[in-house]
């Protein structure tokens, strides 16, 4: 319901030649001063932007590529209403994409509100009208996993969430059933404020609560966490971004608002889905703003923090983190770890994007994520991780290279391996999981 804009104005050119960094690219937006606000990428090579102002002007703008970043092209997204506001854009390739509309404080008729389509690569939109958001209504966001199937959420109607979803692109929009979707007294939620990880959608309200849904908006469950408002529209001084790297681990970025900074910085950390939060002691260099992960094992933040702006990454689940870069990040979103773009601010002939370099291997991603003990080990030796990431192979190698134990493991997060065959030495562990792969070494006495 709440419009919600976290503006970071730093505007910087900056190389880097370390093994992650960003590349600025400018948008071609076609007003100085506006901003990325929202991210969509399709592959490595199509990526679909959508403008936010620093004024009260609706710019109704995207902006696009198909050679990953090389060149952009904006566009304007005209529905027909220019005092009307987009919350985001969710595109399926290099033609098709759907933006939310919601109203803003002196939009008139609020009826134009709702889910609007392009096919033509957005040269024109139209209404999807059976996402049928009322006058008394509020659209925040919508997203396509494919051509078909989509959702749509607005707030409290009738007494739970107004949130629909298609199977043909939108054609036909159908509202989720009341059953366990129930919201709060007051709930609503914001503009843009959810996550999206495989099948698995959340969203944020103003009463401190994830909504999850497992099956692209179906069907939904209640999440309990330790923050009182995600957007600060019910308590001022709370504000929160949150990101996952599958249905069990997750982050919650929050920020303590005084009115005029942000101040006391909290991350959480979940690995059972929400059900028990703890506190993550970060080292310095993190930053609020945005979160995401690139991959699975690389949690990256952008933003500010105490009157600094850049960005940075952990590798160990938000302990410890590496500055990137020094620039203002308005948002952040990851297609691989090796395939990610963040926003930023535009001059009339620089700026709004940023594309992720990486040349940090996934191995390196997941290396903080296993522990192997004892070490040195006698007769067995354990692997296991704190994440629920779960094992599929491990194979031991000499540091010839040889092969000397393979070990085929059906999908556990620990295993116990019997190494008493094994001739003392030095051996390298070379771990497989459904979240990538990690080596770790250990002696064998």
């Amino acid at each position: 319901m709440k419009k919600l804009l976290l503006l970071f104005i730093v505007l910087l050119s900056w190389t880097s030649f370390s093994q992650v960094s960003w590349t600025e690219q400018f948008t071609s937006y076609p007003v100085s001063g506006s901003y990325t606000g929202d991210i969509s990428i399709v592959d490595a090579n199509t990526i679909w932007t959508l403008v936010q102002p620093t004024t009260t002007t609706n710019h109704q703008t995207f902006s696009k590529t198909t050679n990953g970043g090389a060149t952009w092209t904006s566009g304007s997204i005209n529905i027909g209403n220019t005092t009307m506001a987009i919350a985001n854009i969710s595109a399926i390739d290099a033609n098709t994409a759907w933006v939310a509309v919601y109203p803003n404080a002196t939009s008139t008729p609020i009826t134009a509100q709702g889910i609007y389509k392009t096919t033509n690569g957005g040269t024109t939109w139209t209404k999807q009208t059976t996402a049928a958001f009322g006058s008394t209504s509020f659209v925040n966001f919508v997203h396509f996993w494919d051509a078909n199937n989509g959702v749509c959420m607005g707030d409290k109607q009738g007494g739970y969430w107004e949130v629909y979803t298609t199977t043909n692109g939108g054609t036909n929009w159908t509202r989720t059933n009341a059953l366990g979707f129930s919201a709060s007294t007051g709930d609503y939620g914001y503009t843009g404020k959810y996550y999206v990880k495989g099948n698995t959608i959340w969203f944020g309200t103003d009463n401190g609560e994830l909504m999850k849904s497992v099956n692209k908006g179906l069907n939904w469950t209640k999440i309990t966490t330790p923050i009182t408002d995600f957007g600060g529209g019910t308590d001022t001084s709370s504000v929160a971004e949150f990101a996952f790297a599958n249905d069990l681990n997750g982050f919650i970025l929050k920020e303590t608002f005084s009115g005029t900074t942000y101040t006391g910085l909290v991350l959480y950390k979940t690995t059972n889905g929400g059900s028990v939060w703890t506190t993550v002691t970060p080292g310095t260099g993190i930053f609020h703003g945005s979160i995401d992960f690139a991959g699975t094992g690389m949690l990256v933040t952008g933003g500010s923090t105490t009157g600094n702006f850049g960005s940075s990454y952990s590798l160990d689940n938000g302990v410890t983190w590496t500055n990137i870069d020094a620039l203002s990040h308005t948002c952040l979103k990851f297609f691989s770890e090796t395939v990610g773009f963040g926003g930023g601010f535009a001059t009339a002939t620089t700026g709004g994007a940023f594309k992720f370099n990486n040349t940090l291997s996934n191995t390196n991603f997941n290396q903080n994520r296993f522990v192997s003990y004892p070490n040195p080990a006698k007769d067995f030796i354990t692997v296991s991780n704190n994440d629920n990431v779960l094992l599929t192979d491990v194979t031991i190698t000499d540091l010839n290279g040889r092969t000397v134990k393979t070990l085929k493991v059906e999908n556990l997060n620990e295993v116990e391996i019997n190494i008493s065959d094994l001739n003392s030495g030095v051996y390298l562990m070379n771990i497989t999981s459904d979240e990538g792969k990690s080596v770790k070494k250990f002696i064998k006495n």
